[in-house]
């Protein structure tokens, strides 16, 4: 009976694993999420396009933030972060900010992406697919920095004040790192 219970839980954990491959990355450092190939998926901008995910992926590292506009600590997140992306876009860093609000919100988050003078793009996440599925998303806020490659070098999950701190020396370990690579 106890085998039968272990082949159900083994089929469970199977058929639960999401595109994306969770690993924990050499040396004990952050969980790794890697974009494989076949995410090239497709997804809506806040001005009204369509861009595939792999656009952003290659060209050094990029900041992924998942928001909401219910969410405070995610708009504090966002301010913090446009600084960042500002900071830092001369070393190569981008931003991709994904928004989960609901599709009757999204007037809303044009509204607001308008008057914070959001420059980097903001791409739209209505019911939730992308954050879930393809980026393993626990709660908001939860932003990425994300390797050329799309694999993950650091995932931070809620924001409070000062919490940047650790996100700006996170991304200049990486930018480091990279420069070394060559």
């Amino acid at each position: 009976m106890k085998f039968f219970a272990f082949l159900s839980f083994a089929a469970l954990l199977m058929l639960a694993t999401p595109v994306t491959m969770i690993a924990k990355a050499a040396g004990g450092a952050a969980d790794s999420v890697h974009v494989l190939d076949n995410m090239k998926f497709t997804v809506k901008t806040v001005k009204g396009g369509e861009i595939n995910f792999k656009e952003f992926l290659g060209k050094g590292p990029l900041l992924v933030s998942f928001w909401a506009l219910w969410c405070e600590p995610c708009k504090q997140e966002m301010k913090a972060f446009k600084t960042l992306s500002e900071r830092f876009k001369a070393e190569g860093v981008n931003m991709v900010a994904i928004n989960t609000d609901e599709v009757r919100s999204m007037s809303k988050v044009r509204a607001y992406v308008s008057t914070q003078g959001l420059e980097f793009p903001v791409l739209l996440d209505a019911n939730g697919d992308i954050a879930r599925d393809m980026f393993s998303m626990e709660t908001l806020p939860y932003s990425l920095i994300l390797m050329p490659d799309g694999s993950v070098y650091k995932k931070h999950i809620g924001f409070t004040a000062g919490d940047e701190k650790e996100t700006e020396k996170d991304i200049l370990e990486l930018i480091e790192k990279l420069k070394k690579k060559g």
